[in-house]
């Protein structure tokens, strides 16, 4: 093998070699430092081993596989790790360190096409029995590979026969996020025949196949053997250990010094050795190793009290001594510390040896970022050892946010952090948003693990690297169909591999709990716990504890919990406002006026945007009572700039949140669905818009949310109250037409934010809710939940709402329904299913327009002169909701579009795109009428 000295080959001019890494910053990639491609190989498969070393990642292979790993399957395991790379043995790869005429001649010869200059898609031909390529095959030794499979069965195509295993090497070689298949790259209308077949600057291809055979071949020689077959792998197998290579290539390829560097050992033969030593380290650094944690963690055994500043809850202990079974479902009343109990649950779950990290998932950006904080106190908290403390990362795209310390991006794939140089390891997850779930404590979006599971670059990676994580989904009542079904999918990945999940709501249908609890392969041992079991023909819950509230349920165990001391009587009434915003700001506005902080939550920004303007008309733009940010006049929504949406976030938290609930000073915020769960607000009267019944027990959780932190609250707001603002029918009572029957007809429901192409389609789920709240006068919180919940968004209580009311409500349920199943559908159409074989589940191209959401898709415009906005920050770019531009603008577009112009007043600036023009400014994203 040749040497290599500080980063370049001693006998490059002599003897071309095949190059694994060059350093680009060089202009003359003549003279750039290089790596060879053995070496750097030799460093992925490195990390590729220490990974499957790792007691967690171990058992989670071992569980898709069904059976235990003996050292042949690492071997060879190590070997088509350390193959990840063949590709750039080709000429093509190879020209790319030579001047750039040379480089085009061979393109010229090559037939002009520059895919022939790639390192995956060019393997096409190794994969072939084609005899033109049968010197490179034995080069790098593909048959003595195929020959690791089984033996065929009586009648079995030997070549069939020997798929799974060269599928597992098409795995390898998909290291960049673009799944690949022998018959995807057969399809392709033109195969790189031109790599392999010529020379290019002296080098022959069929040489740098055979440094890489040669190099395996010495490196694990037990590997090679032809006496052992290699049990087949599972199809899930071959999808999990694509993305341990996309994980291994991505750390291995990093050239700084504390991980890969081209001089870490002088040969590539002795590279080997000092590679698998460097692998241990840097996984300890970038805390994917974490068992040192784990030692400390069991010898100092810290209590629930030494950790959070309270004594633990029913619902608290009750989820601590849980089984150990997934997925783990806790039902409890907004503010009854379920939070705290999957936290717990984690370093439970952690001491056991059952997982090595926690993902925890919101359903907003910001409800994202406000766990964030949390999750760093109490990380910091159970590992006070700066030096075993597992690394904590925000992991939502637009952030640069780990360990309590905020990067800063200086170019596209350069971020600098405060005082990090010797801990590069433990930022390294938070710079990528592809490479979030490597960090050992992630506060993401629902997004980022929908991400994991459908036809979307670099899902394979996401999927496998957390699978080592305790998955926390909060909020899970907050999805549609589509996202329900993702959900489903996403889980059932997760648990088949044996990875852990726990499920919190405090508005849970049966419907959607059963579903949940039926994502789990099959009841896992029961190692602790106290509560009811069930075998496995039995309902998941029996019929006498279903009602229960509190409750906790896991697959074929469930424990009711007794309720928290902190119930709530919410005081509540109809009034028939929707459509009236100078009506509903002069209710917040009597309110405000008898010192009360009022919360106003409209169903759309339309709606929201006028409250706030009647709002200021009547109390007058300078009344300290306003919501302001950065001291200007403000409202929150979500079509806010990025950066101003930051600020918005983090003043409502401040004016509304626990830390300002002992100020009694009057306030009124104008909002929409970004607060109702996203954000800590504490609130002594609201007023909301009707929504489905889960929606709005989630809007009166605002409520006196802090009831500890503020005991003194204005005269009259004592007890919490609000007002449901609904339709103008729906105040009345009228037996011969339910009150929501015109929002059934086409446009009765417009410009409410309910009924069709709404966030709140169901009329029916609306009618129930309404009729819930007409037979409820008071609110029982949380002893109502349960039947509240069933009784509004149920779907035996739904159907039985329909049968009652008639034709038209029976036709809208079946509409409902059939959207429904078409979502989940649609779902299932876009995900990648790890128990299909790769070649059938991966298709030839991913899904351009895979989304983890239905019906809320923006485009990203970008304003080239950056504005300043009224709140202070230069915006460079800004989404536009895609309903507001012309049909099909800028559909399926990599690039983002460019505003066509740009001006700007003191009171904020207008765009044009796509010949609408736009108005954004203190008051948010707002489309010109024409």
């Amino acid at each position: 093998m040749a040497q290599v000295d500080g980063g370049h080959t001693a006998d490059q001019k002599s003897a071309p070699q095949a190059w694994g890494k060059l350093d680009r910053s060089y202009e003359d990639t003549c003279t750039a430092p290089r790596l060879s491609l053995v070496a750097h190989c030799i460093d992925v498969a490195a990390v590729a081993q220490a990974l499957l070393a790792l007691p967690t990642w171990r058992a989670r292979f071992e569980r898709l596989a069904g059976r235990p790993f003996t050292s042949l399957d690492t071997e060879r395991f190590t070997v088509l790790a350390f193959l990840h790379d063949a590709g750039k043995a080709g000429a093509g790869f190879y020209s790319q360190c030579l001047p750039a005429d040379q480089q085009e001649a061979w393109l010229r010869r090559a037939g002009g096409d520059r895919s022939q200059r790639g390192h995956t898609r060019v393997v096409a031909p190794l994969m072939d029995s084609d005899v033109r390529f049968e010197r490179h095959r034995a080069a790098l030794g593909v048959d003595v590979i195929r020959g690791w499979a089984e033996p065929p069965g009586p009648g079995e195509d030997p070549a069939a026969a020997q798929e799974p295993v060269m599928d597992l090497w098409m795995a390898a070689v998909s290291h960049h996020g673009q799944p690949m298949s022998a018959d995807s790259l057969r399809g392709q209308a033109r195969l790189p025949w031109a790599t392999w077949t010529q020379t290019v600057g002296g080098y022959d291809p069929v040489e740098g196949l055979l440094a890489l055979g040669t190099a395996a071949r010495l490196l694990w020689p037990a590997a090679w053997s032809s006496t052992v077959c290699m049990v087949q792998p599972t199809h899930a197998l071959i999808h999990a250990f694509a993305g341990l290579v996309s994980l291994a290539d991505w750390i291995g390829s990093n050239c700084e010094t504390g991980f890969f560097p081209y001089n870490l050992s002088a040969q590539d033969d002795h590279r080997w050795r000092v590679a698998r030593a460097r692998a241990g380290e840097v996984l300890v650094a970038m805390r994917l190793d974490v068992e040192a944690a784990r030692t400390d963690l069991a010898q100092r055994a810290p209590g629930f009290a030494s950790i959070f500043p309270f004594a633990p809850s029913a619902v608290q202990q009750a989820a601590a001594s849980a089984p150990l079974s997934s997925p783990l479902v806790l039902e409890a009343e907004t503010g009854s510390g379920k939070t705290e109990a999957a936290l717990w649950r984690f370093k439970t779950l952690f001491e056991a040896g059952e997982v090595d990290a926690l993902c925890f998932l919101l359903p907003t950006r910001v409800a994202a970022t406000g766990i964030s904080q949390r999750l760093e106190r109490f990380i910091t908290s159970l590992f006070p050892d700066p030096a075993l403390r597992p690394n904590t990362v925000l992991a939502v795209p637009g952030y640069l946010r780990a360990n309590s310390e905020d990067g800063t991006r200086l170019a596209p794939f350069t971020v600098t952090w405060p005082d990090a140089e010797d801990r590069a390891g433990l930022f390294w997850a938070a710079e990528n948003s592809k490479r979030f779930f490597a960090a050992a404590a992630a506060a993401a979006t629902i997004d980022q693990f929908l991400l994991t599971t459908l036809q979307t670059k670099h899902a394979h990676l996401r999927a496998s690297v957390l699978l080592r994580s305790l998955v926390v989904v909060d909020e899970v009542h907050a999805s549609d169909a589509y996202m329900r079904a993702l959900l489903r999918e996403a889980l059932k990945r997760h648990l088949s591999a044996g990875g852990h999940a726990m499920l919190l709501s405090a508005t849970l249908t049966q419907d959607l709990r059963d579903e949940l609890l039926q994502t789990a392969p099959q009841p896992r041992p029961q190692r602790t716990g106290t509560g009811r079991r069930f075998g496995r023909a039995a309902t998941v819950v029996e019929n006498a504890i279903q009602s229960a509230y509190p409750l906790l349920t896991a697959p074929g165990w469930a424990q009711p919990c007794p309720a928290g001391a902190s119930s709530k009587r919410i005081q509540h009434c109809l009034a028939p406002l929707m459509r009236d915003a100078e009506a509903v700001a002069q209710l917040a506005a009597q309110d405000v006026q008898q010192g009360a902080r009022v919360l106003v939550l409209r169903n759309t920004v339309r709606q929201a945007v006028a409250t706030q303007q009647a709002l200021e008309d009547l109390l007058g733009r300078d009344h300290p009572a306003l919501f302001r940010c950065l001291g200007v006049v403000s409202l929150h929504h979500g079509r806010y700039a990025f950066a101003d949406r930051q600020a918005l976030d983090a003043a409502v938290n401040a004016q509304f949140g626990k830390e300002a609930a002992q100020v009694l000073k009057p306030l009124v915020l104008c909002a929409t669905q970004t607060v109702e769960i996203s954000v800590d607000c504490d609130a002594d009267f609201l007023i909301t818009d009707l929504a489905p019944m889960d929606v709005l027990l989630q809007r009166m959780g605002r409520l006196h949310r802090h009831p500890q932190q503020r005991l003194q609250r204005p005269a009259g707001f004592e007890a919490p109250r609000c007002v449901v603002l609904v339709p103008e029918t729906a105040a009345a009572s009228n037996a011969d037409e339910p009150a929501l029957a015109p929002l059934l007809k086409p446009g009765g429901a417009r410009g409410l934010g309910l009924g069709w192409q709404s966030a709140y389609p169901d009329v029916l789920c609306l009618q129930a809710t309404l009729l819930a709240l007409k037979q409820r006068p008071v609110l029982e919180i949380p002893h109502d939940n349960r039947a509240l919940v069933e009784q509004a968004c149920g779907s035996q209580a739904l159907q039985r709402l329909a049968e009652s009311l008639g034709e038209h409500w029976l036709a809208h349920h079946s509409e409902t329904r059939g959207k429904a199943f078409a979502q989940a559908a649609e779902a299932s159409y876009r995900v990648i299913d790890w128990q299909a074989p790769w070649r059938d589940a991966v298709p030839g191209e991913l899904s351009a327009d895979a989304k983890t959401r239905l019906g809320l898709n923006a485009v990203d415009i970008e304003l080239p002169t950056h504005p300043v906005s009224v709140f202070g920050h230069a915006i460079k770019q800004i989404a536009v909701p895609a309903w507001l531009l012309p049909s099909g603008a800028f559909d399926g577009g990599a690039v983002a579009p460019t505003a066509q112009s740009v001006s700007t007043n003191g009171h904020g600036f207008v765009f044009d795109v796509a010949g609408r023009s736009f108005l954004y400014n203190r008051h948010g994203l707002i489309a010109v009428p024409a």
